[in-house]
């Protein structure tokens, strides 16, 4: 009887307990609304419950509570959080997000309610973190990979507003008819633009090891400084654990991994990436004196890609290296470069710790370039690049404030050497309704000083309205934005795209007075029945711009007087059921005026746009992607359609089939992604740059295996 006693007492208290449950809580970043890696949670629990502390490798994690019990939410350079959950409505498969603020929030921003939204697909819309004003889009990677991806450069096809500029293997991006260094590229806030070339080559990225993938139209200089001229391209990583194959047309041939281990305190995540392709295709050269039939030879490249990074609870490290070998073909009706190899390779660290309240971030970059021709050995050249960046950031009041400091060095082939030093410091401040959100606006001013060029002021002003509504089946929002920017000129200010010998131009910075957009946003529904529709009026006036002419056998860039571009952006989207359709579609008039001439600016399309159509089952996908661009000038003359790149339609169409772990697979769950792509199925013949040919109708088959949640 003792005995059963006893038994009975211990058996009683946990029979009291509340039934444990599982809940996903998912983290984001309040600002920008990316998801964010390397999250600790750390349970609160409620009387008669046990607690926890779990490290997210990726931006979600499950945990097991009981009702009553709350969740600490901590992160490096972030504000910790504390969520209760017996607040928040649970549904079976919901997922809580919360939202993190940064350690440089402003006063108004820590008192703003920031509320917890449980959804089934959707993340919360309590806490929009768009800079007011700013036309964004952004992109998940897994969904990028049903739709066919499996390249950085196959992603950036698949956002709107986005052209892609490619001749050498090298890929620029283009976004509102900007010059691809004209576009800022980040990778977790750490800029990868080159400061000897000005151009971030996104073909390096893995992408195993990101999330999400977002663009910003315009300039932001209060942020990204020099170089955002034209918009933003945000990278941000990931730590999953995921391998990837693909093969496909023209010796395609990729393999790719990511992993990821906590440990010592930290989360530690790794991916690495390589991809070899021979590219060699037939093609029809039209630039000779006849036409001929050829076929594009010395066009293959291999390229090595790994990617670290350690999560502490003050420190984060992130280090990207790479290195690429591809053949540097010439334009079609020039063989002389057949024989000749380009070799790059990249290092990029960053490390950002907290400070009190404040964010201290450090980075550094290496690139080098080698150009070897076997024919003629005194054309070989070699170039290297450094760059070095310190920031500190934080909040006073309703301020936040930013102070950066750097340095840029160059040597290369010829007995070249450049050094230049750089700082900063911005300010901005946004204020926005406290109640129903109604309106929201951001002020911000910065200044540049660099070495050679002086101080160089800019400013932006954003301004969005919410017009109409009826609670959040439907809203109008009204956006402006007016900003400025400014591009010193690279170090070396070339395209590195001609192993002669080239002589340096002294250039001027290209000032851009003002870019401005206005337009309406119309958003409708939610989660899986949604629909939106933007339209937004452009301008942006370029004084001294800087530009590269083809055929200008100085190879070397030279300042505009004034270059002026107007334009419509729209955008549309809607969601039901199992079908997606999106549409994008820009027109754009971008000209030149110096010494009495007008000229279209080289290679911006008046017309160009793009649609998806995503059909979904639980585990079948098909799309349908489709990009056009209209006739594109090319030479430094009037409009001319003599001297203009046809005009182009592309059509690829994926097939995807996701395969469920089954439970007594003897390693841990993971699903598999199957999908295969025919690009290009029209096979048109295109040139991305004069000269340039692309292969035409090509196929692809990848297979993915991740790890699928718990």
């Amino acid at each position: 009887m003792t005995v059963l006693l006893l038994l009975l007492l211990r058996v009683v208290p946990y029979a009291s307990q509340p039934p444990h449950e599982s809940v996903t809580i998912c983290v984001a970043d309040a600002r920008t609304r990316a998801p964010l890696i390397g999250a600790e949670f750390t349970s609160r629990p409620a009387p008669l419950s046990g607690g926890a502390r779990r490290r997210s490798a990726g931006a979600c994690a499950r945990l097991h509570t009981v009702h009553g019990d709350s969740v600490q939410v901590a992160r490096t350079g972030y504000l910790p959080r504390v969520v209760a959950l017996a607040s928040t409505p649970r549904r079976a498969g919901d997922t809580t997000w919360v939202s993190l603020l940064a350690l440089d929030a402003t006063r108004a921003e820590r008192l703003a309610a920031v509320q917890v939204t449980a959804t089934a697909n959707g993340v919360e819309t309590a806490s929009d973190g768009r800079t007011a004003g700013r036309t964004t889009a952004t992109l998940q990677i897994a969904d990028a990979r049903i739709a066919g991806a499996s390249t950085v450069n196959a992603v950036l096809a698949l956002m709107p507003y986005t052209n892609l500029r490619s001749s050498r293997g090298e890929t620029g991006l283009s976004l509102r008819g900007a010059r691809r260094e004209q576009v800022a590229i980040t990778l977790d806030g750490m800029p990868l633009n080159d400061p000897a070339t000005g151009m971030a080559d996104v073909s390096d990225i893995p992408l195993a090891g990101l999330q999400s993938v977002s663009v910003a139209l315009g300039a932001d200089p209060v942020r990204h400084g020099a170089g955002a001229a034209g918009g933003v391209l945000a990278l941000t990583t990931s730590a999953q654990r995921v391998a990837s194959v693909r093969t496909g047309a023209f010796g395609q041939r990729s393999m790719e991994g990511a992993w990821h281990v906590a440990a010592a305190g930290a989360l530690w995540h790794a991916s690495a990436a390589r991809r070899d392709a021979s590219n060699d295709f037939a093609f029809v050269n039209d630039a000779g004196v006849a036409p001929q039939r050829e076929r594009r030879i010395n066009n293959d490249e291999q390229r090595t890609t790994l990617s670290l990074g350690v999560i502490g609870s003050r420190v984060q490290l992130s280090v990207l290296g790479s290195t690429s070998d591809r053949g540097m073909v010439g334009p079609a009706n020039v063989r002389s470069y057949d024989a000749d190899r380009a070799f790059t390779d990249r290092l990029l660290v960053r490390v950002q710790t907290a400070m009190h309240s404040t964010t201290f971030v450090s980075g550094i970059r290496r690139l080098q370039l080698r150009y070897v021709d076997p024919t003629r050995p005194a054309l070989d050249s070699r170039a290297v690049s450094w760059a070095t960046d310190a920031e500190w950031r934080g909040a006073m009041h309703d301020l936040v404030w930013r102070l950066g400091i750097g340095a840029d060095r160059l040597t290369a082939t010829g007995g070249i050497t450049q050094r230049r030093r750089r700082g900063f410091a911005g300010v901005q401040r946004a204020w926005s309704a406290r109640t129903a959100g109604l309106w929201s606006i951001d002020l911000g001013a910065r200044a540049d000083l660099v070495e050679g060029s002086g101080l160089l002021p800019t400013a932006s002003l954003g301004l969005e309205h919410r017009v109409a509504h009826a609670g959040e089946q439907w809203q109008v929002v009204a956006f402006g934005r007016a900003a400025q920017a400014v591009r010193v000129p690279t170090l070396y200010d070339l395209y590195f795209s001609s192993p002669q010998r080239l002589s340096v131009t002294a250039l001027l910075p290209e000032r851009v007075d003002l870019d401005v957009s206005s337009g309406l946003r119309l958003f409708s529904g939610a989660a899986r029945h949604r629909a939106s529709i933007e339209g937004a009026l452009v301008a942006r006036n370029t004084r001294n711009a800087i530009v590269w002419f083809p055929g200008n056998f100085g190879w070397s860039p030279a300042n505009v007087g004034v270059e002026r571009l107007r334009g419509i952006e729209s955008r549309a989207e809607i969601s039901s059921g199992i079908a997606h359709v999106s549409a994008w579609v820009t027109a754009y008039n971008a000209v030149l005026s110096t010494g009495g001439l007008r000229i279209p600016t080289p290679y911006v399309s008046r017309l160009s746009g793009g649609a998806q159509l995503q059909l979904h089952t639980r585990a079948q996908h098909a799309t349908v992607v489709w990009r056009g661009m209209g006739a594109r000038p090319y030479t430094a003359g009037p409009r001319n359609p003599d001297f203009e790149l046809a005009a182009m339609s592309l059509v690829d169409i994926t097939v995807a089939q996701q395969l469920r772990a089954l439970p007594y697979w003897p390693w841990p769950r993971f699903d598999a992604l199957v999908a295969f792509s025919l690009e290009n199925a029209a096979n048109a013949s295109w040139q991305s740059v004069r000269g340039f040919p692309s292969p035409g109708r090509a196929w692809a088959m990848s297979f993915t295996l991740q790890q699928s949640p718990r």
